[in-house]
């Protein structure tokens, strides 16, 4: 019988501990089946590292032993205020408790945490909803692909059209590296324009150090390259058996080259001859450019539930990119000179989620 079939009258209440110093989790992240790469208490010393946000470890412990655990990244600006975030820039890193009593005492403290730092709300990014009772944000879905045993197997998964604009792109003289810390420059350079091109400001090549420091061998990068200059490139995490691709990003430019279906098929074949059983593809919202690019590969949706925590009173926030108070923003944005956005970009997103 698992924790959670336990009745809540038969446990001892938890108690949750509350610290900026990193914790050790990895017994419980072990076990825990839904814990993954953003659970890892790690991300709140690269957050602390790049942009001096304060990490807070939520811990929830019963008769000592740790039941359940959430990493809350507290962002401060005079311009955005103060906020809590599980965890920025991540689909889903949120609550994760051996049964509801624990969820409820975490959810609990994440309340008071956010009352004592004034936060205009706390943000809990899930792959399963909490309830009924907080605001939810849910127009996000991450897209994730069954890998099956080897690259052979992974090619003949694909769609026929898909084989086709591989094949296509095979016959460019393209040059496909991977690596780590010595692609970090293919990767910053394609990254930053095809950020600036979304019109949203990227992380700086010092987030991405941190990240490639903090996670060693579990961080991969993939540049590809044509006569030299690189025109796609992706920051890779291997987790367990899951091969997540949070940050990539192509020369739109060169489009047609397809440099950007090169990289993917790279990415896929290393996946699946390492013998990993799921990619993950990472966010997208329903029936965008980027929705549909990753179903043709086989992908498939599964929804994110992202809560929000709010003062007595207060709505939830509109962080959805298509609200009208974001397109001048946005629209500026995607005029800059990319070394512009490059320049001032990490100072802007350092304080936003």
């Amino acid at each position: 019988m698992t924790s959670e079939q336990h009745s809540p009258q038969q446990q001892e209440p938890p108690a949750v501990e509350v610290s900026t110093d990193r914790p050790n989790w990895g017994g419980f992240l072990g076990r825990h089946r839904e814990a993954d790469i953003y659970h890892d208490p790690r991300w709140g010393e690269v957050m602390k590292a790049s942009y001096g946000n304060t990490p807070f470890y939520l811990t929830a412990r019963r008769g000592g032993e740790v039941v359940g655990v959430l990493q809350l990244i507290w962002q401060k600006s005079a311009l955005w205020g103060s906020r809590l975030c599980s965890l920025p820039y991540c689909d889903a890193s949120g609550i994760l408790a051996d049964d509801a009593q624990t969820r409820q005492a975490l959810l609990a403290e994440a309340g008071k945490l956010g009352a004592s730092r004034a936060a205009k709300w706390v943000e809990l990014r899930q792959m399963s909803a909490l309830g009924d009772s907080l605001p939810l944000r849910d127009d996000k879905v991450t897209m994730l692909l069954q890998l099956p045993a080897g690259a052979e197997a992974m090619w003949q998964q694909l769609k026929t059209k898909v084989r086709t604009k591989v094949r296509k792109a095979e016959k460019e003289d393209f040059a496909v590296a991977t690596g780590r810390g010595e692609l970090l420059g293919d990767f910053c350079d394609v990254y930053s324009r095809t950020m600036r091109d979304l019109g949203s400001p990227p992380h700086g090549r010092r987030f991405f150090r941190h990240v490639i420091e903090a996670f060693g061998e579990a961080a991969v990068l993939f540049s590809v390259r044509l006569q030299g200059r690189p025109l796609a490139a992706s920051l890779a995490l291997v987790s367990g058996r899951c091969f997540h691709v949070p940050w990539s990003g192509s020369d739109t430019r060169f489009r047609q080259r397809g440099a950007n279906r090169m990289l993917y098929w790279s990415m896929l074949k290393y996946a699946a001859d390492a013998g990993l059983s799921t990619f993950d593809f990472g966010r997208s919202t329903v029936d965008s450019g980027t929705y549909e690019f990753k179903k043709e590969w086989g992908a498939e949706p599964v929804q994110l539930y992202w809560h929000f925590i709010m003062p007595e009173g207060k709505p939830p926030p509109d962080q959805r990119p298509d609200s009208p108070k974001y397109r001048l923003m946005v629209a500026c944005w995607k005029r800059l000179p990319v070394w512009m956005a490059r320049a001032i970009g990490p100072r802007i997103i350092g304080k936003l989620s």
